[in-house]
């Protein structure tokens, strides 16, 4: 109202800081858009520069969904829905039920998505602790804790397509599944150590109707999910690898960390997708050591697909991302251990030991399109009955 007597010029002082904070802010906000707009721009140009290589790495991970993965993490997807969802779940868990409630802090009615987590493979254990989540038999609270550790490469992914397939020795993949799930489980009770035992809850009996179409679809919507997510890292990978981003980050991380080259290429791949850093980590002759590490932390493709199995993820990103990387650690110190145990030296280097790879899966690409394809049916026909049964 009376400029002349302001101790501060005229269009200085506290109004012109504030207009520049405030222009500070919408700026600091758009950035997150910017740079994903760049990202996108770039991905297209290195898509149109580089087809036949996105086109090659797409069409290998196709098949790989096709003859390894829908055949064998399906049944596991489903079965783990249909215990959850169905009266078996409370007969099955309950003689895990004191260990769930003493050991790892969680309801008795846990003891069943436990073992589901840890033999079934990485999805299969985030499916269980939704559910589970869903139908309100655990706190948000306890489904958070959970995710900590109830995410896990399954026996029939470690063993018989790591260990038989890839390395050539069903006695590494077994080495590699107890240090994984030993160290899930050591990482499971040391979460469990603040927290008081939980009291014993009544929870209404599971109703046996529709439990069976329910676990079906959600296995299915489950498996599709995670063929799309596969596919779509494969085309990110080979990208990385054509316009030298990958190799370049090799070199960076290589001089400021103790992996040597290969190892770090192999650690940088586990971090990107799972099945990638395997192959990688075999041609490279990475540690076994490294392997368990890779199979425990999963890769972003994997979070990826964990993520999608929860409408409201319960855990906060950065307390995920640093669970996977405590599990991985852990499972690189028991595979460490166990692998020193054994005659041979198996945590030496990946070489295989029993000569002559052995198929990972005895199914064929066309058996697995005509199980995806059953899977995309159901859920069609699924959402119309659901449809119709809405008031």
């Amino acid at each position: 109202m009376y400029p002349h007597l302001s101790p501060y010029p005229v269009g200085t002082g506290p109004e012109k800081g504030a207009k520049a904070m405030e222009w500070i802010q919408r700026a600091a906000r758009r950035v997150p858009g910017i740079l994903t707009a760049a990202g996108v721009i770039l991905f297209t140009y290195a898509l149109l520069s580089f087809p036949d290589l996105v086109k090659d790495h797409v069409r290998q991970s196709i098949l790989y969904c096709l003859t390894a993965l829908v055949p064998s993490l399906f049944p596991f997807m489903a079965l783990s829905c249909f215990t959850v969802l169905s009266p078996a779940g409370d007969v099955l868990g309950a003689p895990l039920g004191p260990l769930a409630r003493w050991g790892f802090r969680l309801p008795g009615c846990c003891g069943a998505s436990l073992l589901t987590s840890f033999l079934g493979g990485y999805p299969a254990g985030a499916r269980s602790v939704s559910l589970l989540l869903e139908q309100g038999r655990v706190t948000r609270q306890e489904a958070a804790r959970m995710m900590l550790f109830c995410v896990n490469p399954g026996t029939a992914f470690v063993v018989t397509y790591v260990g038989g397939g890839v390395l050539g020795s069903y006695r590494l993949g077994w080495l590699l599944f107890f240090s994984v799930t030993l160290s899930g489980v050591l990482l499971g009770l040391l979460c469990a150590l603040p927290c008081p035992v939980p009291r014993k809850r009544a929870f209404p009996p599971k109703k046996e109707g529709g439990a069976l179409i329910r676990s079906v679809s959600g296995a299915a919507h489950s498996v599709l999910i995670m063929c799309a997510c596969i596919v779509g890292f494969s085309a990110v990978t080979a990208l990385l690898h054509a316009t030298g981003a990958f190799q370049g980050a090799v070199r960076v991380f290589s001089r400021l960390g103790p992996l040597t080259p290969p190892e770090t290429a192999a650690a940088l791949s586990y971090l990107l997708e799972v099945t990638g850093g395997v192959g990688d980590a075999a041609q490279l002759r990475a540690g076994v050591d490294l392997t368990a590490f890779g199979l425990a932390f999963g890769g972003l493709c994997v979070h990826l697909q964990v993520f999608a199995m929860f409408d409201d993820f319960p855990l906060k990103k950065r307390w995920f991302f640093l669970g996977r990387l405590v599990h991985g650690l852990l499972a690189a110190g028991c595979c460490h251990v166990l692998g020193a145990l054994l005659p041979e030296g198996a945590h030496a280097a990946l070489a295989p030991v029993a000569g002559q790879r052995v198929q990972p899966f005895s199914g064929t690409a066309a058996g697995g399109l005509s199980l995806l394809l059953l899977c995309a049916a159901f859920l069609l026909i699924a959402g119309k009955d659901g449809r119709r049964e809405d008031p």
